[in-house]
């Protein structure tokens, strides 16, 4: 599926986080505006945000391991960009750009071609 940028999105995480599977997670608290999402610290002490079902979440609810691999980064697009459609969750669509680049934005920012 392809999708067209309908505004400009710009990441306000310069340094996203990633993480592999089997990493211990830090669990923060849950996204407010975008359901599935929660607040996580990694192995080398980097915040974000991480989907819930990349984790698997131990009894006391305050550490996670990662079942498999994530990365945070996140597309800065501009409006009329083609994006195709890798992966969605959550509200957030994973999107590669006509150069090639890959990453988040938000569902909310694209429309269907």
């Amino acid at each position: 599926m392809n999708l067209i940028a309908t505004s400009k999105h710009q990441s306000n995480y310069p340094r996203p986080i990633a993480f592999e599977p089997g990493d211990l997670l830090k669990l923060g608290e849950p996204d407010s505006e975008y359901p599935g999402w929660i607040w996580v610290t990694t192995p080398d002490g980097n915040q974000g945000w991480a989907p819930e079902q990349y984790l698997v979440v131990h009894d006391n609810s305050l550490e996670a391991r990662a079942s498999q691999s994530y990365s945070a980064y996140e597309l800065n697009t501009q409006a009329g960009e083609r994006l195709e459609v890798l992966q969605e969750l959550n509200q957030w669509v994973l999107v590669r750009n006509s150069t090639g680049n890959i990453g988040w934005v938000p569902r909310e920012t694209t429309t269907p071609v």
